[in-house]
């Protein structure tokens, strides 16, 4: 009999198939502490206009899935790096980190911030391969501490309008409405060409049957 060492993972997964609970019950998960959106570029970026897209792109997203979870944000990080598995090619990567004024779910004071770090972090002569958004020190939405001198005012019309915004691109699908930052063509976005159809989650990938 051939004998195989198992990771623990293995060995919880067959001792559940098995049915001996390893894992407790998780009623309550507990809530996100960050919020990373990242990806690599489906072609080479070497402009910082499309770097910034990128990075506003990203930024919106992760921006709508705080809101989705009534989180905010007290400060933002975002990073940038070349192909490392080219080392050939000049390697650059860099990142920088920001206190917000007052933590924040709204995508237009996200993306101002984080297109401001993007200008300071860019480097001419780089072939840049992929970048990131990351949202941290996460508090519950309507209890985070707030600004003295913030105008409240504006922040509860930015609030409405963030609500319009996700209500549309939930009912006409998203990226319906989107930040004039994030570009229209965006040929920097990763390719996929072999990706699986997304049958439970697409009308227009559902199978046909003929």
């Amino acid at each position: 009999m051939v004998r195989q060492l198992l990771s623990i993972v293995g060995v919880r997964t067959v001792l559940e198939l098995r049915g001996v609970a390893c894992l407790p019950l998780e009623l309550c998960p507990q809530p996100r502490k960050s919020c990373c959106v990242s990806r690599g570029f489906g072609r080479p970026v070497v402009s910082l206009a499309e770097l910034k897209q990128a990075i506003a792109s990203y930024t919106a997203t992760a921006a709508a899935k705080l809101r989705r979870d009534q989180r905010v944000a007290q400060s933002l990080q975002v990073f940038i790096n070349t192909n490392r598995f080219r080392p050939r090619e000049p390697q650059y990567a860099n990142s920088e980190t920001l206190v917000l004024p007052y933590p924040t779910n709204d995508s237009s004071s996200l993306v101002r911030a984080a297109l401001g770090a993007t200008e300071r972090l860019y480097r001419p002569g780089y072939t840049y391969h992929k970048a990131g958004v990351l949202l941290l020190d996460l508090s519950p939405d309507g209890i985070a501490q707030g600004c003295l001198f913030a105008d409240e005012s504006k922040r509860e019309r930015a609030g409405r309008l963030m609500v319009a915004v996700d209500a549309l691109n939930r009912r006409f699908g998203a990226g319906t409405v989107r930040w004039a930052a994030e570009g229209l063509q965006q040929g920097w976005q990763m390719r996929a060409e072999w990706r699986s159809p997304r049958f439970t989650t697409r009308w227009d990938e559902l199978l046909v049957v003929r």
